[in-house]
């Protein structure tokens, strides 16, 4: 082929692709969080987290911040005469180390039942699926009491009227949440959702990563534990031994001070 027919050949191509790309960036995003990355410092206590995007027109949103699956054991205690004591072990899996659900309305007034159980958007339809070992007959108190603690520790959090829904226009209907990620998140990849509901459905569904990452000293904590778990060990020994002699020396000269007060 001479080159000549080669240009006219590759020019609508080039051109082709150049419209693509522009059409695609003036589109609004269906889903975006700022940060993309959470940071875990030495002196994290929670992120201000900004969510953003489009549904479609007549939608109700729901946004779902969900982490990794985990497995956690707990002390089971039981009545012994008088006493509560430890009974044995509770292991519970299938459990996301983080759930926190967000919507523009209460998810039971727009979402029928079915849906409601199939996203797990209600801690009743999430204790249907966590898996639980014990050899108590009481799964059910079990999962009670674990999905209690985990509300009481902010990781487990349902929270309506939270997501704010624009005017439409013609790219559809804007919405946008500020949340707190929680000072209790852990590091791993967790999953952002959108979920748009139009007549009792859910009918479309975004999902981008949310990296959640220790940095600094936490990180080379955790690295060493790892890696060199004897040189851990003496670090942790340390750190002991100095938290250990400043709160001997504060509580010693708060004293000092009382006594030579009086």
């Amino acid at each position: 082929m001479k080159p000549c027919g080669l240009l006219l050949l590759t020019l609508p191509l080039l051109l082709f692709s150049l419209f693509t790309q522009a059409a695609a960036a003036l589109e609004p995003a269906k889903l975006k969080i700022t940060p993309s990355t959470v940071e875990l410092g030495t002196f994290y206590g929670g992120a201000r987290m900004h969510i953003a995007g489009m549904a479609g027109a007549g939608c109700k949103v729901i946004v779902v911040v969900r982490g990794p699956s985990a497995t956690e054991v707990f002390n089971k205690l039981g009545r012994v005469g008088p006493l509560w004591v430890n009974t044995g072990k509770v292991t519970i899996s299938a459990a996301p180390s983080l759930l926190l659900i967000f919507s523009s309305e209460p998810v039971n007034t727009f979402l029928i039942s079915a849906a409601i159980d199939r996203y797990q958007l209600n801690l009743g339809s999430l204790k249907k699926h966590i898996q639980i070992e014990t050899k108590a007959p009481d799964r059910d108190r079990v999962a009670d009491d674990f999905l209690a603690f985990k509300a009481h520790q902010g990781t487990y959090r349902i929270i309506p009227h939270s997501v704010q829904i624009g005017a439409p226009d013609q790219g559809g209907l804007p919405y946008n949440l500020d949340f707190e990620m929680p000072r209790a998140a852990t590091p791993g990849k967790y999953q952002v959702s959108v979920l748009e509901c139009p007549n009792g459905e859910v009918t479309d569904k975004s999902d981008v990563d949310l990296e959640v990452v220790e940095v600094g000293f936490p990180a080379l904590i955790s690295r060493l534990a790892k890696e060199r778990a004897s040189l851990y060990g003496i670090i942790s020994i340390l750190i002991a031994m100095v938290a250990g002699f400043g709160i001997d020396f504060i509580v010693f000269h708060i004293f000092k001070r009382k006594a030579a007060a009086h």
